[in-house]
């Protein structure tokens, strides 16, 4: 890739939806999902080298795990790979009809927790939610929801001061800002 001030894509392969790009700089590689074709995608940067993993439903999130490997937001639960092409392993199920919604934009919060939104693919009704995986010092990891009434939740981002949360709704066509009460404690609390 040559550095410009315009836009530069990092592939010429075509995606069908391509969401959740994080960057892991040990292994200086982009990840990100393709929603539509079931794949995960990562490109080692330094080689251009770019590799799939195809998986057998929609991974609407991926995010690094805190003790390695990676999370996935899948359309039934949360899965924790431990490795490239593991088999991976579910720590969540889905709290909803996976025949009418699937989980989506996906992110780790300052203190390594995962919050992930959902999508409502039939548009009657905004049951969509948000939740946080908290999986520190326990074997069967609590997915709590934080906050509902979404059709598409995108975007999520936290406050350099990790004071606020920054929660989309493409559908709406709105941003919504949440203060973080308590900070990293347990459950997660907004505004």
């Amino acid at each position: 890739m040559t550095p410009s001030s315009a836009w530069n894509r990092v592939t010429e392969e075509c995606m069908a939806l391509g969401e959740s790009p994080f960057w892991h700089p040990q292994e200086e590689r982009l990840y990100w999902v393709d929603i539509g074709l079931k794949r995960v995608w990562r490109l080692h940067v330094p080689s251009d080298h770019l590799e799939h993993w195809d998986l057998t439903q929609e991974a609407g999130s991926i995010a690094p795990a805190r003790n390695g490997g990676l999370l996935l937001a899948l359309r039934d639960g949360i899965y924790l790979a431990a490795t490239w092409h593991d088999t991976p392993q579910k720590l969540a199920d889905a709290p909803y009809d996976t025949a009418r919604i699937r989980f989506n934009d996906g992110k780790c919060d300052p203190w390594g927790r995962f919050w992930v939104g959902t999508y409502v693919e039939t548009k009657d009704k905004p049951d969509g939610a948000l939740y946080c995986l908290h999986t520190h010092n326990t074997k069967h990891p609590a997915l709590v929801e934080v906050a509902r009434g979404v059709m598409a939740a995108n975007g999520l981002a936290w406050s350099p001061d990790s004071r606020s949360l920054y929660w989309a709704d493409t559908a709406n066509h709105q941003v919504d800002v949440y203060p973080m009460l308590g900070g990293g404690h347990w459950p997660p609390q907004v505004g």
